[in-house]
C-alpha cells in the first residue's frame, strides 16, 4: 500500500513580494460557526463545528448599497449545487443543510449561478432528496448543467438578489512565481517537484479591502484519480497580512511513493458574497474517484484565516 499524504486547513507564514499592500484591516463576522473539513477521500461526513470568537465590529451589508435584482428570492438565500444543499445565512451565523432543519425555500425561488467569474440565472423546485448514495437534502435546479461538471471547475447557485462578486476576481498568467511558491509547499510535504503544473490562478479582493488575495492550484494527477508516485494536487491561497505573505492550504494529496488507491484533485469554483455582507468567499472542490465534495471558505480575520463554513459531498 503507498503512501499519500492529504492535508487540508493549513495556515501557515512566508515572506514574499507582496500580493496587494504592505498592510491589511478585517472586520470579521459576529458569531460565526466555521465546518472544519475532515481529512477524507470519500463524500465527507457531516463536519463538527467550532464556534469563532464573538467581535463588536460591524459589517454594512451590500444589499443596503447596491440595487437589487428584480425576481423571487428566498428571505434566507439558499446555497446549494445539484447534488445536495450546503446552507444559508440566517442574519447572524451560517446555517448548516444537513442539521439546520428545514431549508428556506418552498419551490419557485430564483437562483445564482456562480462558476468561476460567470453569473448565470435558474429556478429551483421545492426541498426534495438527491444525491442517491447518500439522500442529500436538495432543490432540483431547472438548469443544473450551468454550475459545471465533475470533476471541477464547479459553482453553487444561491437564491440571492445582490451583486455576488462586487470586488476584484480576475484570471492570472504565472510567470514561475506561484509554480515556485507550490514548489516550496509540495517539499515540505516531502514531494521534491522542480517546476509544479498550475492548474488555476486568480486574484481577489475578497474583503474589498484593497489588499489582492491569490488562489492558486498545482496539479499533477494521474486520470482516473489512480494514484501514482509523484502525483501531486495543492489549493492556496496567499495574503499580505501585516507586511508579511501568508500562505493557507485549503486542500493537498501528496504521493510519496507507488500506490493503488485514488487520489484526490482540488479547483477553485469562483468566488461569491454568499451572505451578503459585501464580503466574498470562496469556493473550493475536490474530486475523489467516483465523489465530489464542495466547500464555501470565509476569511474570517487574520488570526484564523480562511476557514471552510459550509459544505456538501455526494459520492460512492
Amino acid at each position: 500500500m503507498g503512501k499519500a499524504t492529504v492535508v487540508l486547513a493549513l495556515f501557515v507564514a512566508a515572506c514574499s513580494p507582496g500580493e496587494g499592500s504592505d498592510s491589511t484591516t478585517s472586520a470579521p463576522l459576529p458569531s460565526t460557526t466555521a465546518t472544519v473539513a475532515g481529512q477524507t477521500t470519500t463524500p465527507p461526513p457531516s463536519p463538527s463545528t467550532t464556534t469563532l470568537p464573538t467581535t463588536t465590529t460591524t459589517t454594512i451589508a451590500t444589499t443596503t448599497t447596491t440595487e437589487l435584482l428584480d425576481g423571487e428570492w428566498a428571505d434566507e438565500p439558499l446555497v446549494t449545487t445539484a447534488f445536495g444543499a450546503l446552507g444559508w445565512w440566517d442574519g447572524e451565523a451560517w446555517v448548516d443543510a444537513a442539521g439546520g432543519g428545514a431549508l428556506p425555500v418552498s419551490g419557485g425561488e430564483d437562483y445564482q449561478v456562480v462558476v468561476l467569474d460567470q453569473l448565470d440565472r435558474t429556478t429551483g423546485g421545492p426541498p426534495t432528496n438527491v444525491c442517491g448514495p447518500l439522500d442529500l437534502i436538495g432543490v432540483e435546479l431547472d438548469e443544473p448543467d450551468l454550475l459545471g461538471e465533475f470533476p471541477g471547475p464547479y459553482g453553487v447557485a444561491i437564491s440571492a438578489p445582490w451583486t455576488l462578486q462586487p470586488h476584484l476576481f480576475e484570471e492570472l498568467e504565472d510567470d514561475g512565481t506561484y509554480a515556485a511558491f507550490a514548489a516550496e509547499l509540495l517539499a515540505a510535504s516531502g514531494l521534491e517537484v522542480a517546476e509544479p503544473a498550475i492548474k488555476q490562478l486568480f486574484r481577489a479582493d475578497l474583503e474589498g479591502d484593497g489588499v489582492n488575495e491569490v488562489l492558486v492550484v498545482a496539479e499533477d494527477v494521474t486520470p482516473g484519480f489512480i494514484m501514482e508516485e509523484g502525483d501531486y494536487s495543492i489549493a492556496f491561497v496567499r495574503k499580505v497580512v501585516d507586511g508579511d505573505v501568508q500562505t493557507m492550504i485549503l486542500g493537498q494529496t501528496v504521493v510519496l511513493d507507488d500506490a493503488d488507491e485514488f487520489s484526490g484533485a482540488f479547483s477553485f469554483g469562483g468566488v461569491a458574497d454568499f451572505n451578503g455582507d459585501g464580503k466574498m468567499e470562496i469556493i473550493h472542490n475536490g474530486a475523489y474517484f467516483e465523489s465530489f465534495g464542495l466547500g464555501i471558505w470565509e476569511y474570517v480575520n487574520d488570526d484564523l484565516g480562511v476557514v471552510e463554513v459550509l459544505g456538501v459531498g455526494c459520492g460512492s
